[in-house]
């Protein structure tokens, strides 16, 4: 069962500042429990897009849900976001799929800057920027670990990208993740960029304080304590630019995006939650936006596909449409997808793409030299994975190529 996000909150697209409905789950304990061993965590993390606004694809869809739970099992921060015009994001459905590929690019953004925040929070970086002085205690465990290289952190970090049905389609068409970094390394306040990158460094000091909370609870006894903040930390929505938010505050330019009111409210209303005083905030409104600002070279992940039925019929309309958007450092969706870890999965009984399509198309990827491109056909099952008994067939065979993708086991069944 998927439990509730972590975080909800939005994003401005880099398209057009349309705003954009988020979520992010992470793993239950995850960074407590690296600071609790002897390993260092190496973040893991996976990104999974939507079917079509226009016929009710959202974040919430059935097959959306049910892989990202799996997926989450794995010991993956997982996130998902609406395109625009689905869900409560704002805009509506594109017919040429490029603002929809900016929506995929902006949450990529964000999310490879929120790993990244992560990974050097429980990588032990100077505590101060994470912890005031007066938690002496915490600062001592927290600074045991040794500092990663630069090549421990690059091999730690795998991005799964990927999606269902038209959001597979949009996945296949992004951009490289170098090109896409590239945009969100320097970045002038008041763009999109810089938004996302402040949401990334504040849900990231966020996640960081209530684990180290959970520890030091936990190292003094206090077992009351720590259960209110476990219960809190696995529901944390917190809502930047959205509902929560003066109606006036919205983002839909990039002259009101600076305003930290909602960051505020969210961190004030979990402070409340945990019974904690003031002294406990990480980060002033000043760093954090100090830290989205400055130029980042975050180490680029290792990329990986997950595409869940995607529409093949529309892949070869895509690609002649954005031809000109190919030749500017998009590779050709078949060659990206064939050289790195990729898994596709479709039933035998779609009635968009004929199972005769689907194996040829795969079987000429695999066929490739070099190739690392798997497929997996699910029998029985139709676009939907509604009939008897095909879900659980769905949610193993991606468990089992996320052990291969990760080189570790499943974590439960």
């Amino acid at each position: 069962m998927l439990p509730e996000p972590t975080f909800t909150f939005t994003i401005p697209s880099v398209h057009d500042d349309t705003p954009l409905d988020c979520r992010i789950y992470n793993p239950p304990h995850k960074v407590l429990n690296s600071i609790d061993s002897d390993e260092q965590w190496h973040p893991r993390g996976a990104i999974f897009a939507h079917p079509y606004a226009p016929l009710g694809g959202c974040f919430d869809d059935g097959v959306v849900l049910s892989v990202t739970a799996e997926v989450l099992k794995q010991g993956f921060v997982v996130g998902t976001f609406n395109f625009r015009g689905a869900g409560s994001s704002q805009g509506r459905t594109s017919w040429q799929a490029k603002p929809e590929i900016d929506d995929y690019v902006s949450f990529i953004g964000f999310f490879v800057h929120y790993m990244d925040s992560l990974r050097q929070s429980v990588s032990h970086l100077p505590s101060e920027r994470i912890f005031e002085p007066t938690l002496s205690p915490i600062q001592s465990a927290y600074n045991t670990f040794p500092e990663p290289d630069a090549t421990t952190a690059t091999q730690g970090i795998k991005l799964v990208l990927g999606g269902y049905s038209y959001g597979a389609l949009i996945a296949m068409q992004l951009p490289t993740l170098e090109v896409i970094l590239k945009r969100f390394q320097s970045v002038a306040k008041g763009t999109a960029e810089a938004e996302a990158r402040l949401r990334a460094v504040s849900l990231a000091a966020q996640w960081s304080k209530d684990a180290h909370l959970q520890h030091e609870k936990r190292q003094v006894g206090r077992a009351g304590s720590c259960e209110k903040i476990r219960n809190s930390a696995r529901s944390m929505a917190v809502a930047m630019g959205g509902d929560e938010s003066e109606p006036g505050s919205r983002r839909h330019s990039h002259d009101s995006r600076r305003s930290l009111d909602a960051v505020r409210r969210s961190v004030e209303r979990g402070r409340r939650k945990l019974g904690l005083k003031r002294h406990y905030y990480m980060m002033s409104e000043e760093a954090l936006i100090e830290e989205s600002l400055t130029s980042t070279n975050v180490p680029t992940p290792q990329t990986c596909y997950l595409l869940i039925s995607p529409p093949l019929h529309l892949v070869t309309t895509i690609i002649t449409m954005f031809s000109s958007l190919i030749r500017m450092n998009t590779p050709y969706s078949e060659e990206k997808i064939c050289y790195s870890p990729t898994l596709m999965v479709y039933g035998d009984k779609d009635f968009f793409t004929s199972q005769k399509r689907y194996r040829k198309w795969a079987e000429l990827l695999m066929a490739k030299p070099g190739s690392r491109f798997q497929f997996h056909e699910v029998a029985g099952a139709g676009h939907f994975y509604r009939e008897n008994g095909v879900e659980p067939e769905l949610r193993r065979c991606i468990r089992e190529w996320i052990q291969t993708v990760t080189h570790g086991p499943a974590l439960g069944d």
